[in-house]
């Protein structure tokens, strides 16, 4: 016989897997389990409060970009209007009506030239 003939008989003994991590602790499924479904709960109720948000934002948004459109057409709208205020049919029409005077050459003073002393 070879020295490990013995190695290979068949015992009696039941070899268990030693426990290295968690020696003490008994694994309770049903704990597992409801821990599972709160988390499965609090992860549904917080992607419907996200999605809310997302959706109210929106909503949000869409009516600022309305009011910037408005906006917008008002300042062509007053831009459209200064122009024609500052047209020159406009100009005339209000200084016929204010009496306002055109005026004629303006008349420069000559400066005398003086000696300034060092």
């Amino acid at each position: 016989m070879s020295k490990f003939f013995h190695l290979s008989k068949k015992t009696n003994q039941r070899i268990r897997p030693s426990r290295k991590f968690f020696p003490a602790m008994k694994i309770d499924v049903q704990k597992i389990n409801i821990c599972l479904a709160v988390l499965i709960a609090v992860c549904g109720v917080s992607y419907l409060v996200q999605i809310n948000s997302l959706a109210t934002r929106g909503y949000q948004i869409k009516e600022l970009e309305n009011k910037i459109t408005d906006l917008n057409q008002e300042k062509a709208d007053l831009e459209l209007q200064t122009l024609s205020l500052q047209s020159m049919g406009t100009v005339q029409e209000k200084v016929s009506q204010l009496g306002l005077v055109a005026a004629g050459e303006p008349a420069y003073l000559m400066p005398t030239p003086v000696a300034l002393a060092r």
